[in-house]
């Protein structure tokens, strides 16, 4: 017999915040609009990432390294795992 084991992840209120964010925008968001929509200055940035990079380990959420057409840029792009 095989048992399911469903691990409970812990979800901080921030990132709680930023899931809502995803699932409003489409499911994904580029990282300085998410800093943007927190009401975070620029100076927060790093702790941003920090958050960001949890939520990856956690398997909430995948971040790639997008061109973004407006600026021609390398930007991070966050997006919603299903």
């Amino acid at each position: 017999m095989s048992q399911n084991v469903s691990k409970k992840i812990r979800i901080g209120k921030g990132e709680k915040k930023i899931l809502e964010y995803l699932q409003k925008h489409g499911g994904s968001a580029w990282k300085s609009e998410i800093l943007s929509a927190l009401s975070w200055s620029q100076k927060y940035d790093a702790i941003l990432s920090k958050r960001l990079e949890n939520m990856q380990k956690k398997g909430l959420i995948e971040i790639k390294a997008e061109i973004n057409p407006e600026s021609g840029k390398s930007k991070l792009r966050v997006y919603l795992k299903q």
